[in-house]
């Protein structure tokens, strides 16, 4: 991280963090097989939009990811949020590949969650998506369970 990286993230918001760290850190998961497609920007792009970051600010960190610093949300529904957003994102192109889905595993490691307990999180995840199953009700669910 350069000079300036490390004046603006001392001077951020921690919610501002938290959102930059969260695009990284899919933009990360996206890149894990080797390339970053249409679609996972455009993913990435509707992410950015979601939680009212600009897709200027999408532009810098793909541009400068290593300016961006790993921030841990304080809640686990946020930080279950982000995992169930790679995971998306590891699925968005129509390919699961398996760096991606280690790069998930990586990511909720980061995030505080034990690997005892990451590889269910991920496999139940995985499953909901395929299902159709709505976002809301799986993080509910794997928040009574962790």
């Amino acid at each position: 991280m350069g000079l300036l990286g490390k004046i603006k993230n001392t001077i951020e918001p921690n919610d501002l963090k938290s959102k930059k760290s969260h695009l990284k850190n899919l933009y990360l998961t996206a890149l894990s097989d080797g390339k970053l497609s249409n679609v996972e920007f455009d993913f990435l792009l509707e992410i950015a939009n979601k939680i009212y970051i600009l897709p200027s600010v999408v532009q810098e960190i793909c541009n400068s990811p290593d300016d961006v610093s790993f921030y841990i949300p304080t809640h686990n529904r946020e930080k279950l949020d982000q995992i169930y957003d790679c995971v998306c994102m590891a699925l968005v192109d129509g390919e699961i590949n398996d760096r991606e889905v280690s790069m998930c595993k990586l990511i909720s490691v980061k995030l505080g969650f034990r690997p005892v307990i990451v590889d269910h999180i991920i496999k139940h995840i995985l499953d909901s998506v395929f299902m159709g199953i709505a976002s809301d009700i799986v993080l509910n669910e794997l928040l009574k369970e962790i």
